[in-house]
């Protein structure tokens, strides 16, 4: 069995948590968290510390256990030349169709429920929420998260630092461009810009 700690210690880290539970190559030994003071108990696992604290201890495991894009890519910047390896973590109900032909980059998190079929490249730090379904020659930047039950259909880019809101749908062929964010329950239909939020039936740009 191999130690992992998960930095954030709010709800995602207590769900990723609970994946690390149902694993038995991994057990978790604690979080790392800024806003959580150490010595903290979440879920029968110590907080640890903040990253002060993390930056002192060698050969770390870790999973970023944080929702928001933004801050996933702000961390990594601060982890650069730490001795930290950034594990896959998959729950056992994933299903991922066609193995030899999907990539995933280290550091993510494929909750359960998640499905992934053929011809999908993943990048670093990508969290698929519960039951995400992810169509065929499917891209996905580093960062990005994928909140749960949200479907993407075949020949879809996904940027670095996307969020895409729970329940949403991105339709075929579609190009979410770097830093963007797709609405709770969103229909994608369209390209959306670099930087733009959508929402909506089918989804639109807001301000």
């Amino acid at each position: 069995m191999n130690n992992l700690v998960l930095y954030g210690a709010g709800g995602l880290g207590r769900e990723i948590k609970s994946l690390v539970d149902a694993l038995p190559e991994w057990q978790v030994m604690g979080f790392f968290d800024d806003g959580v003071p150490g010595s903290t108990v979440i879920n029968g696992v110590p907080v640890l510390g903040g990253f002060d604290r993390l930056k002192k201890i060698k050969d770390l495991n870790l999973v970023l256990a944080i929702g928001s894009p933004k801050l996933k890519s702000t961390i990594l910047v601060r982890l650069a030349g730490l001795d930290v390896t950034f594990p896959i973590l998959k729950h056992p109900s994933v299903i991922i169709q066609d193995v030899d032909r999907v990539k995933i980059g280290t550091g993510c998190v494929l909750t359960a429920g998640v499905v992934v079929t053929t011809d999908v490249e993943i990048g670093r730090h990508v969290l698929l929420n519960l039951n995400c379904t992810i169509g065929h020659d499917v891209r996905i930047g580093d960062c990005s998260s994928i909140m749960p039950g949200v479907n993407i259909a075949g020949n879809v880019v996904i940027g670095n630092n996307v969020l895409i809101g729970s329940g949403a749908n991105i339709l075929n062929g579609v190009q979410i461009d770097d830093n963007a964010t797709v609405g709770a329950g969103a229909v994608v239909t369209q390209n959306v810009p670099a930087g733009k939020t959508v929402v909506g039936v089918p989804a639109k740009p807001i301000n």
